[in-house]
């Protein structure tokens, strides 16, 4: 399971919202003090931050804190738990961490478990997707079927206003579900892939030790 990064993230943000309202950022003994953090545990987080891009950390000499510069405004894109390339699973309510990309405010992530959507979208990839409807018959979307039941497949319908839905697997050796539209919740729509190493590469993570 891919390490939590949501405190990372908002020291980040605290950095940004201390810059947009007084134009200079706060030190650094005080940031760690306000995330009840250690300052060796804080200065992992923001070399952590600099390997991804988001900041730069200058030296000052013995003695002195480093100089930080912030590198533009990303919270990066939020990713969630697995759904299921295959029979619908349990929701995922809470981030598990944060990619270091510049997403779209509408843009979350997901890692896929199963194969029903294989060879197109293997089982471990990372798909990114967009809170919007579909726009067309045929897309790959992530829906919830029902109060709490996630998957992810093509969803097809005939129609302006479709009374049923068919949620059909790339995958033909997995059934194709027919469900009334209004079981059907669409949560996103497939925006892009990511798979293998690079995924870990993009992920904002906690430092080792104290979090």
């Amino acid at each position: 399971m891919p390490p939590r990064a949501v405190k990372q993230m908002r020291i980040l943000e605290a950095l940004h919202s201390a810059q947009d309202h007084s134009g200079r950022l706060p030190e650094l003994a005080a940031l760690a003090r306000r995330f009840d953090i250690s300052y060796p545990t804080l200065r992992e987080h923001l070399t952590a931050l600099e390997a991804k891009g988001h900041l730069q950390i200058t030296s000052r000499g013995p003695g002195r804190s480093p100089e930080l510069t912030l590198l533009g405004r990303s919270g990066g894109v939020p990713m969630y738990g697995e759904i299921a390339a295959g029979l619908p699973v349990g929701s995922y309510p809470e981030p598990e961490g944060y990619l270091g990309l510049r997403g779209r405010s509408d843009g979350f992530a997901l890692r896929v478990r199963g194969d029903s959507m294989a060879d197109r979208i293997e089982d471990g990839d990372v798909v990114l997707l967009l809170r919007r409807p579909p726009q067309r018959s045929g897309e790959v979307c992530a829906v919830r079927v029902g109060d709490d039941e996630a998957t992810l497949k093509y969803l097809e319908w005939r129609g302006r206003a479709p009374e049923r839905y068919r949620l059909r697997p790339h995958n033909p050796a997995y059934p194709t579900l027919t469900l009334s539209a209004r079981e059907v919740h669409v949560d996103g729509v497939f925006h892009g892939l990511l798979r293998g190493d690079v995924v870990q590469d993009l992920l904002l993570a906690e430092p080792e030790g104290r979090a």
